[in-house]
């Protein structure tokens, strides 16, 4: 007879809850999942797999996740538990429960969850379940592993003595009652569940395992939620009714019919979407573009049934990302995913993809389903962040998003924001659908804790990766790694880019394939088309468009090459400022707008310093250009004399950085959305900026003027000018055409000279082939999308008929070993690949360095704030007005949610360097701000302020960093 004084949650419940009715309440949960957050395809997989029927491999998975916390049963844990209880002790002191205290002496506490893994595999085998073969290889051990894993990571393969006698190894677990009521508790659990059969099947694969062990973790969470304990304690008051079969039973009962609930609060489901054409889909476009009908088209002629990657390659403008939803919704329904997960590179990107994705869905649900956005900085997002935080206690409550009815359909389906539960730590990508960084679904190819919640999470839905040619090797690798896994996880997958090799391409289909299965690998993929697309099905078969896609954005874009001197000077004749002056005289002389692209963020700062004052002297004090005041006058219609002039990039503080983002959106965005007016008139406008317009923005210009990069962005940053066809006014007369003008820095030879400050920002190699590649054509025009590919492909290709072959040799033969180097560190951190993984254990663990395990290199920075001191105290702002507060307004001292993000607008990032050793007390941030982890980390930068309001910056080590509102963050290096 179970013993229900056994207790197995305690915290800050009245009276603790016994081990069997957290047993019998995470079984039922898991049921819950299994019917309400596995996919059609996942539950195929995992009956499939386990060689039962689909409601028998219900019934067993349910099981297995109810014996999670079997390792409760231990005298450590009881101890543990009821120390502070004195009232339930007394059964610790029956000679059947007493504990070996040389036992425990003789050890470190085991943990519970790995007292599980020890304790399971006997007892599975008296159940019946096989135990001759090596263990690694036994169902009954890969179970125990699972469920040993349900806090995070998973132990060691169990051994041969496990089987016969756990006790052997682990005599912490007690002997006598102990192991009587460890093994009561299963045959009490075995008989709730209607006596589950054991699966014929020998072993689990490792991507049905780790869906598994996912399933149990979040099966475990929402059973262990105090209200739902409370509820199952008051039903269960006063009958005894734990103690028995048939009351156990009726604890089932009551926790069935509850927890479809209980994921319902939490935020769990799946998604499904309207059937229907392109048209059906996104009803206000008029007319699809080319490539959208053509994979309408592939798609229906392909017919999946099952998983498969889609490749879409286009220029910007030819609606990739349309494509790419609609995609996803056929591809998903065609293998029952649940899901859907839209992956890019930064968190601009992210932020901007999470509307439109929310329109789509909102559009389109056939039922209610919650949107998360994933990235480190998500909660400083006013559309993901508003109106979800209580000032009072700083929860969560979800917002709707959008509720629309289908024409045509009765049901409608809400879209949600995110709730409480989601929004915790690593729950996110839980979420039906979810946006957010590629680094949310890389985490799951490292050995990181709980990544069999990413394993869950993306096993059940449509996987849509941005911009995938955005990444150095090192990422790039990992990315190979996780299309293997998707590919074996039967995950659907969509990539999009506008500049991927062609073999990049191929070998990142060719990854997904070899982890869907032998025959998909062995399948040949034809060479991409620009624009085009390949489908490719995880049983080998490969679609491609029955004719050309004809693009749409077709032009002639004129990319001007200039060898310039890197300096500022403007009196030196081929300088890199005189040039850039003399590239934007029509702008100054009769308006229009451009953008001018630098390398570095300092660059960026002196470039504009260097433009404003040019402009300055040539227009007279009057001109606004770089002033703030011009927000006024631009609202009112004064445009003044002399070109608008702003910065943009990333070292501003988060807030900043917003306004001045909306600010260019308002002036070089798409035509009719709200706020957008254009610059018209003899006053043009100059947005000085680094990188990060080269994606995250939709804007238009009618010249770009950019520093050398490699050829592939350069085409993407030519993707900014003349984006839309119609950008509101007219063009000015001298924008004939697109136009983009590439400075590249040389010597006195005229030879490549990259500057010692771009560091380590781009690969010589491919500069001086991107160089010679635009010095060869001679100012010929690049036809767009023709020439797109071909360009992309010649920069990389093995005969490059360079004018310097031996340094041309040199510098590849550098980037090949970094490469090298780069891939085979990724190949070391990363998680084998799945048809690789001996062990689950590996899966969560790794005998690499922790500061290796990252999802990309030289990527990280310090969040940094900058504060103000006068005689008064220490200030938020130079003008001293918003003071820097030391505690929040709660009760205990702690920030709201809206007060941390409001403070987290000031913080901007600053790349890592020796000034970060430098920090003492003075930039540790006020002892109160410890109990908040976005506060805790931060480094602060006291600038002084003088009696005049003159502001001396931060002076770190032989770095002085001072906070300027126009320049954002400059650093300054001190003799």
């Amino acid at each position: 007879m179970v013993d229900a004084r056994i207790q197995g949650k305690s915290g800050e419940l009245v009276e603790p809850y016994p081990v069997i009715g957290h047993l019998v309440d995470t079984a039922l949960v898991c049921g819950a999942v299994w019917d309400g957050v596995l996919s059609r395809g996942q539950r195929q997989r995992l009956a499939e797999g386990l060689g039962l029927s689909e409601a028998d491999a219900r019934a067993t998975v349910m099981f297995w996740a109810g014996l999670h916390d079997l390792g409760k049963i231990t005298p450590q844990f009881q101890d543990m538990i009821l120390k502070a209880r004195a009232a339930h002790r007394g059964f610790l002191g029956e000679a059947k429960y007493a504990r070996d205290r040389d036992a425990d002496s003789r050890t470190a506490p085991l943990r519970h969850e790995y007292a599980s893994h020890a304790a399971l595999p006997s007892l599975l085998a008296g159940l019946g379940y096989p135990k001759a073969g090596r263990p690694a290889s036994l169902l009954l051990t890969q179970v125990a592993q699972v469920l040993g894993g349900h806090h995070g990571r998973y132990p060691r393969d169990n051994e041969l003595r496990d089987l016969r006698d756990p006790l052997e190894r682990c005599p912490e677990l007690g002997a006598e009652g102990w192991a009587e009521q460890r093994k009561e508790h299963v045959q009490a659990l075995y008989g709730v569940l209607g006596c589950p059969p054991v699966p014929p099947s020998r072993a689990l694969a490792v991507t049905e395992a780790v869906v598994i062990a996912g399933m149990v973790i979040v099966s475990d969470w929402i059973a262990s939620q105090e209200h739902v304990i409370v509820a199952q304690q008051k039903a269960a008051a006063g009958g005894g009714g734990l103690f028995t079969l048939p009351g156990l039973k009726a604890q089932a009962r009551r926790m069935e019919r509850l927890a479809p609930k209980l994921l319902d609060e939490a935020g769990l489901g799946t998604v499904a979407f309207k059937e229907g054409g392109f048209g059906d889909l996104f009803p206000a476009i008029d007319r699809p573009h080319p490539l959208q009908l053509s994979v309408e088209a592939g798609l229906a002629a392909a017919r999946p049934a099952g998983p498969g990657i889609l490749l879409v390659t286009a220029p910007t403008g030819e609606g990739k990302t349309e494509t790419a939803l609609y995609a996803a919704s056929v591809m998903g329904a065609a293998c029952g995913s649940s899901g859907v997960f839209f992956a890019l590179p930064t968190q601009a990107t992210a932020n901007q993809m999470y509307g439109r994705l929310a329109e789509f869905a909102g559009r389109n649900l056939l039922a209610s389903s919650e949107l998360t956005l994933l990235h480190g900085a998500a909660d400083l997002y006013t559309p993901y962040a508003d109106a979800t935080a209580s000032a009072q206690d700083g929860t969560v409550e979800p917002r709707v998003l959008c509720d629309h009815t289908p024409d045509g359909l009765k049901a409608s389906g809400v879209l949600v924001e995110a709730g409480r539960w989601l929004r915790a730590r690593g729950r996110g990508i839980l979420a039906p659908l979810a946006v957010g960084t590629i680094d949310q679904a890389l985490m799951g190819v490292l050995p990181l804790k709980r990544n069999a919640l990413r394993h869950f999470g993306l096993a059940g839905k449509t996987v849509i990766i941005d911009e995938a040619h955005a990444y150095d090797a090192y990422t790039h690798a990992l990315m190979l790694r996780l299309l293997e896994w998707l590919g074996a996880l039967g995950v659907p997958v969509v990539l999009l880019s506008a500049t991927l090799t062609g073999t990049m391409a191929k070998g990142m289909m060719h990854a997904y394939l070899s982890g869907a299965g032998p025959s998909a690998a062995r399948c040949e993929l034809p060479a991409p088309a620009y624009p085009g697309w390949i489908y490719a099905s995880a049983d080998g078969s490969v679609t491609k468009p029955a004719s050309p896609v004809v693009s749409e954005q077709g032009r002639a874009l004129g990319m001007d090459i200039r060898h310039v001197r890197h300096t500022t000077d403007p009196s030196v004749v081929n300088g890199r400022m005189a040039t850039l002056l003399a590239a934007l005289e029509d702008v100054a002389d009769a308006g229009g707008c451009a953008a001018v692209i630098c390398t570095t963020v300092a660059e960026a700062q002196q470039t504009y310093q260097a433009l404003r004052a040019h402009y300055r002297t040539r227009f007279g004090d009057g001109c606004l250009a770089g002033d703030d005041r011009a927000d006024d006058d631009q609202e009112h219609g004064d445009w003044g004399a002399g070109p608008l002039l702003r910065l943009l990039h990333a070292r501003f503080p988060a807030g900043r950085r917003a306004s001045i983002t909306a600010e260019a959106e308002s002036w070089f965005g798409r035509t009719g959305k709200p706020g957008t007016r254009r610059p018209v008139g003899p006053r043009g406008a100059v947005l000085v900026a680094t990188q990060v317009v080269e994606q995250s923005l939709d804007l238009d210009f009618d010249l770009v003027v950019s520093d050398l990069a490699p050829m592939a962005m350069l085409l993407q940053r030519a993707g900014r000018v003349w984006r839309h066809r119609h950008p509101g006014p007219p063009r000015p007369g001298w924008a004939r055409g697109p136009r983009l003008v590439v400075l590249a820095p040389v010597n006195e030879k005229g030879e490549l000279a990259v500057p010692r400050s771009w560091g380590e920002v781009y690969d010589p190699a491919l500069l001086q082939r991107t160089v010679e590649l635009l010095d060869q054509r001679r100012g010929m025009p690049v036809t767009v999308p023709d020439d797109v590919q071909g360009l992309v492909d010649a920069v990389y290709a093995e005969e490059f008929p360079s004018v310097a072959p031996e340094q041309l040799m040199e510098r590849d033969l550098r980037r090949l070993a970094g490469d090298m180097a780069r891939t085979a560190l990724a190949d070391m951190v990363a998680l084998p690949p799945p048809r690789k993984v001996v062990s689950l254990h590996s899966l969560t663990t790794s005998d690499a360095d922790e500061e290796l395990v990252r999802t990309r290199l030289g990527a990280d920075s310090v969040q940094v704030l900058p504060v103000f001191e006068d005689a008064n105290g220490r200030w938020l702002d130079a003008g001293c007005s918003h003071r820097l507060p030391v505690c929040g307004s709660r009760a205990d001292g702690r920030f709201t949610v809206g007060e941390v993000r409001e403070l987290l607008n000031h913080v901007a990032p600053l790349a890592h360097g020796p000034w970060r050793a430098a920090c003492g007390l003075a930039h540790q941030p006020p002892d109160v701000w410890a109990k908040e982890p976005r506060l805790a980390r931060l480094v602060l930068l006291p600038h002084s302020v003088g009696n005049r309001g003159r502001v001396q910056g931060a002076v770190v080590g032989d770095v002085r960093i001072t906070y300027d509102r126009v320049l954002g963050l400059v650093t300054e290096r001190l003799d």
